[in-house]
């Protein structure tokens, strides 16, 4: 699957976190503010491991979820980076012909080990609504 060419992180309302490799991460700006309240510690070991997963290294169960279900429309892979008790929702995706993880939700006091069920479903939900919003083309 892949946004139409002429589509760009703008269209999709998106911001870089990290660019490494011919592969990024971006965050959807809904979420960013979020995401800048984490304290320099968090954000920065967060940017390692983006680094890292642009760079197409192999990350350990505690950097990253390769599998936190599929959404329920589209049948899209959610993921999620993590680093301390947060979590970082996301889908791999072509966007101007560039691997990118998007980043659509995140959960930033993981209390438990196992992962929220209502965050779980809004995270998928918004990959589908994502997709259908933004007249991405399948397979």
């Amino acid at each position: 699957m892949s946004i139409p060419k002429d589509d760009s992180l703008e269209h999709i309302e998106c911001d870089v976190l990290a660019e490494y490799s011919g592969a990024r991460v971006v965050i959807r700006r809904v979420i960013r503010k979020a995401y800048d309240e984490l304290d320099f510690q968090k954000q920065n070991r967060f940017i390692r491991i983006m680094k890292a997963w642009c760079e197409g290294d192999k990350l350990t169960p505690e950097m990253f979820n390769y599998s936190e279900g599929r959404s329920p429309r589209h049948n899209v892979m959610l993921q999620a980076f993590k680093a301390f008790k947060v979590r970082l929702y996301g889908f791999q995706f072509a966007v101007d012909d560039k691997r990118t993880f998007i980043i659509v939700d995140a959960d930033l006091d993981k209390t438990q080990n196992k992962a929220d069920p209502k965050i779980l479903k809004r995270a998928k939900s918004r990959i589908d609504d994502l997709l259908d919003e933004k007249g991405t083309k399948g397979n």
